[in-house]
């Protein structure tokens, strides 16, 4: 079983030790070198092997231990880049090859020194030694990377390794409970849903602009606000406008659409559902719980019209809400990867087995007499007459 080990840093605040020991690093390499920097923090670890810390993984140091009367070092490492790059600007001139074991025995006292200095220039932001007692703490570090950039924009990198009882850790005050007046004025976006409807793979892959998408399970005086896993139903003031009448000849139309739709191929009778929801919406807090304490909310001071169709989280077209009858419906502008989306969801079906509704294609079978094959059935006619044909049962026979 893995134990996930504590973040010793989840409780401690860092910052004011974090942005001293930065000052003093700047300070020490300007007034050492002569040359102006920019010291930016990195990171903090406890880690006992440095190359856990992946900032640092690849780089070669040169370290120089701090002794500090009785109690544990501090160590102070420079990275190769740091030294050739001082060195360079210091020397006026730029050694090819680097390595650090080609350090004379003058540059190794000169870097120890810096070192030294370093630590002179850090020690006042530390616990003072003779006010801490050796103990656990003294042999576990804190190593603390900070990038240090020259000029011309040169960067390298300077680490501090201090034993943990020689740093001030102030705890971080965590208030026990927060006022929901604290946040009100604060925003967050949430989406919001007109409703939903079934409709086969036909429709879909049929589906055209000015088209209308009446969203069976919707309620014009509801609408459901969603933010991650919290649902909510809100009342809306319905807007007269975008109240939309059929007529008999709207009604007429949809009934032949229907009766078409019956010689389309068996897979295009599967199911689907489709939502309709708005783009995501920016609002504050205290919005958002004028809404869930059922407040009635007008939908102009929220959104706009235009409202998207998505099949599971893909859109497939975009339109304008509108009111048919106490329910919700969207009129169709643009109609996005329908044909795609279609597709994919009947490849779906086909491959987890799922078996294609026959009872919308045609009557139900007679029972076959004794010897005889089964009575012809006629397909449905539309509008005018068709010759009557044979429909083969045994296609969906196993």
């Amino acid at each position: 079983m893995h134990i996930q080990e504590k973040n010793i840093f989840e409780n401690i605040n860092l910052t004011t030790f974090i942005s001293n020991i930065s000052q003093a690093i700047k300070a020490a390499v300007e007034k050492y070198w002569e040359q102006e920097v920019q010291v930016v923090f990195l990171a903090v670890n406890d880690f006992r092997e440095l190359r856990q810390e992946h900032l640092v993984k690849n780089i070669d140091f040169f370290s120089s231990q701090i002794k500090v009367e009785n109690h544990k070092p501090v160590i102070i490492r420079l990275s190769k880049d740091f030294i050739k790059n001082t060195l360079d600007i210091t020397l006026e001139e730029k050694t090819a090859g680097f390595k650090l074991t080609d350090l004379t025995p003058l540059e190794i006292r000169i870097l120890n020194n810096f070192c030294e200095f370093i630590y002179k220039k850090a020690d006042p932001a530390l616990i003072p030694q003779n006010e801490v007692k050796l103990s656990e703490k003294s042999e576990k570090n804190f190593n603390i990377v900070f990038l240090i950039c020259i000029k011309n924009n040169i960067c390298s990198k300077i680490m501090l390794s201090i034993p943990q009882d020689r740093i001030n850790l102030d705890e971080i005050k965590k208030s026990t409970s927060f006022r929901d007046e604290d946040f009100l004025t604060s925003n967050t976006y949430v989406r919001i849903k007109a409703g939903s409807s079934k409709i086969t793979l036909d429709e879909l892959k049929n589906l055209s602009q000015d088209d209308i998408v009446l969203l069976e399970k919707s309620d014009s005086s509801h609408l459901t606000l969603i933010s991650g896993e919290f649902k909510k139903k809100f009342k809306v003031k319905v807007n007269p406008a975008l109240i939309l009448k059929l007529n008999d000849e709207d009604e007429e139309n949809r009934e032949i659409s229907n009766e078409v739709a019956m010689e389309k191929n068996l897979w295009d009778d599967i199911q689907i559902e489709i939502n309709a929801e708005f783009e995501k919406v920016k609002m504050t807090i205290g919005e958002l719980k004028q809404i869930t304490q059922g407040q009635i909310v007008d939908l102009g001071s929220v959104f706009d019209n235009e409202i998207s169709l998505f099949v599971e989280d893909k859109k497939v077209a975009v339109g304008e809400l509108i009111i048919i009858n106490d329910r919700y419906a969207v009129k169709l502008n643009e109609i996005l990867a329908t044909g795609n989306v279609a597709k994919e969801t009947k490849n779906d079906a086909q491959t987890q087995g799922a078996k294609p509704d026959i009872k919308a294609q045609s009557q139900p079978r007679p029972e076959p007499k004794q010897a005889q094959p089964p009575k012809a059935q006629s397909r449905p006619r539309v509008q005018q007459e068709t010759e009557e044909e044979e429909f083969d049962y045994s296609d969906f026979e196993k």
